[in-house]
């Protein structure tokens, strides 16, 4: 069916020591969601009303457990590796004392492994980062004097205007008894060496100081070594330091591979019990039974009923109650579009939901929306090249996401589209007229402008009152008898005037005007009297709700006069490639404009002038206890 899910609302009432059980087997079904306002309502209107539930002492005491060992399960999972990719089928339960006691030693354990691995990659990073620096400055050494006590210092450098000015500082301070190269690492950094003598050594370092120039600090073993020998000490701790890191790595991993399985089964468990305890407080007590009222789908309900009768051996019932008349606005809604109608949803979706005693918007946009779009569009040619796109995007992507279900509604467009250039006799503007004789089996839109005037109109009267018959419809579904009768005589009075203005058009018709402008005058004070002085206004929204439906003729018109210069500017050329390709990038343009206007123009139609004179937005989405799904992936 494609429509609003016809919901129940429901109570459920058993044996308080089966409350927890009875919560657990809802989660697992799915398809309940309590409403605590029934519950008050229910307090309110008993004798003797049901008490919210209290949780005895030791069920506080259990989910205090529970919650302590749920965050010290998640602080150990988020340490450990995620490579084990599988759940134990251990059911926790019985274990949860003996979880309790191993928690504490695996998360000490993990929390110490973590902290020495982070520590061991950075002093890795750091070592990695002075190899690299001294590799970098080894070819420097072949262009330094020939002398023996030199003092050697490595440093970062910004830029080469920087090096410019350190090197001339350097060597006022050391009166030219320094020499500094330059090169540059793999990632773009400049490093210079700067060699002088031990005696002025301290005086350059001052000098490197005052300009912020960053002097790489050596371990105090490996300040005395010769250059070469500094690298390959270096590279022999950064080998030790990746030895170790990779045996911190394999401990972490070899802990996952053996308890992450557990933990992550023990998670889960504890994860839905906690959600049990939490759903307690939709429950109402009495001295022997609870009771929860919600709302679930009206067909669910035989289904669920046999399950707690055959789990519950007929201890715990559920009953279906009579939705009343102020329970309606509070009823949840889902909706149900299969087949055609399903990739509409992503228009309707656009909007708020609509309150569970109005409509489902998705049906009228599956059936009016690709009609809009082709009167718009109206070209055989631009519908040709929409409609392998739109089967291809439909086919491409998985089914019910966005692009495929964009692709599917793309495709009802572009046949529309080819239907209504039919009737219009459009191939790429007049390409089908000048070239292949095609010519408009119904009527000729670049130049019968005003019948398309009019045919826009008569649209817009349709749609609009057909959403004014929809509105009354409801009125009366809701009992509201006057509301209904009233938007009645709204559309009496707007057809009145329309009359009117044909009548006055067209002074040959059998209408007279006089007498429909009476019947408007006799209407208007009774709008007023029952509706205030908002009637009248409402009758020229109405009007200017109709009047809008002129963009199909305007957009359209648009449409086909810029295919028109496209093909003329094409013939223009005088040389046939160039005027395919000019008349190809205009007729492209077009038809991205053809895509884009015809959907925001016809969906403004819906949204403001359509669904405003009868959907009623701002209901409440159904969202039912449910289960996460787990399976054996983390």
């Amino acid at each position: 069916a494609i429509m609003i899910i016809r919901m129940a609302k429901v109570e459920i009432i058993g044996p308080k020591q089966d409350l927890l059980p009875v919560l657990d087997l809802l989660h697992g079904r799915g398809v309940f969601q309590p409403d605590p306002q029934l519950l008050v309502r229910l307090q309110t209107d008993c004798a003797e009303p049901p008490r919210a539930l209290v949780l005895s002492n030791g069920e506080i005491r259990e989910r205090s457990f529970f919650q302590d060992l749920l965050e010290r399960v998640n602080a150990l999972v988020k340490l450990l590796p995620d490579k084990v990719q599988r759940i134990s089928p251990l059911q926790p339960l019985p274990v949860m004392d003996v979880l309790d006691a191993m928690v504490n030693r695996h998360l000490e354990e993990a929390r110490e492994l973590t902290k020495s691995l982070v520590d061991g990659r950075n002093t890795l990073t750091d070592q990695q980062r002075d190899l690299a620096f001294w590799q970098v400055l080894e070819p420097l050494l072949a262009g330094l004097p020939a002398r023996s006590n030199l003092a050697m210092f490595g440093v970062t450098i910004r830029d080469a205007h920087q090096l410019a000015s350190l090197e001339q500082l350097l060597q006022q301070r050391t009166g030219g008894s320094c020499h500094v190269s330059s090169a540059t690492a793999e990632d773009g950094t400049l490093i210079g060496l700067i060699a002088t003598d031990q005696e002025t050594a301290e005086s350059l370092r001052t000098a490197l100081d005052e300009k912020r120039v960053p002097e790489l600090p050596l371990p105090e073993d490996l300040v005395g070594l010769t250059l070469p020998q500094r690298i390959a000490a270096l590279a022999s701790r950064v080998a030790e330091q990746q030895a170790f890191c990779r045996d911190l790595e394999d401990r972490l991993a070899d802990l996952a591979r053996r308890w992450l399985p557990i933990y992550r089964r023990a998670r889960i468990w504890l994860e839905e019990r906690l959600a049990l305890y939490r759903a307690t407080a939709t429950a109402c007590t009495t001295r022997l039974c609870f009771v929860i009222q919600g709302w679930m789908a009206k067909d669910e309900v035989s289904g669920l009923r046999d399950d707690l009768v055959r789990e519950f051996g007929g201890r715990v019932v559920i009953e279906q109650q009579e939705i009343l008349e102020e329970d309606l606005d509070q009823v949840p809604v889902q909706l149900r579009n299969p087949g055609y109608f399903a990739p509409f949803e992503i228009f309707s979706r656009l909007l708020p939901l609509p309150k569970y005693a109005s409509y489902d918007p998705t049906p009228f946009i599956g059936i009016f929306f690709p009609i809009l779009f082709g009167m718009i569009l109206g070209d055989i040619g631009y519908g040709l090249i929409l409609l392998p796109l739109a089967l291809f995007l439909a086919r491409r992507f998985p089914p019910r996401s966005l692009v495929s279900d964009l692709g599917k509604v793309l495709s009802v467009a572009a046949a529309c589209t080819m239907l209504f250039g039919l009737l219009f006799g459009e191939f790429f503007g007049d390409l089908g007229e000048t070239r292949f004789g095609l010519h408009p089996l119904w009527v000729d839109r670049s130049k019968a402008i005003l019948p398309m005037i009019i045919f826009s109109i008569s649209i817009g009267v349709a749609h609009i009152f057909l959403g004014i018959l929809f509105g009354a419809w409801a009125k009366l579904r809701r009992h509201q008898p006057r509301e209904a009768l009233l938007k009645l005589a709204m559309l009496l009075a707007v057809l009145l005037l329309l009359l009117a203005l044909v009548s006055w058009l067209q002074p040959e018709s059998s209408l007279a005007t006089g007498p429909l402008l009476a019947a408007v005058g006799i209407l208007l004070p009774v709008l007023i009297l029952a509706e205030g002085l908002l009637a009248p206004l409402e009758l020229l929204k109405t009007l200017g709700n109709i009047i809008s439906y002129v963009r199909i003729m305007a957009i359209g018109l648009c449409s086909v006069l810029l295919a028109v210069v496209a093909n003329r500017l094409g013939g223009m050329t005088g040389d046939v490639l160039a005027g395919i390709l000019v008349a190809g990038v205009l007729h492209g343009f077009n038809l991205l404009l053809g895509v884009f206007a015809p959907t925001v123009h016809a969906l403004r139609l819906h949204y403001v002038e359509f669904f405003s004179k009868f959907l009623d937005l701002g209901g409440r989405r159904f969202e039912p206890w449910r289960r996460p799904p787990h399976n054996d992936s983390p």
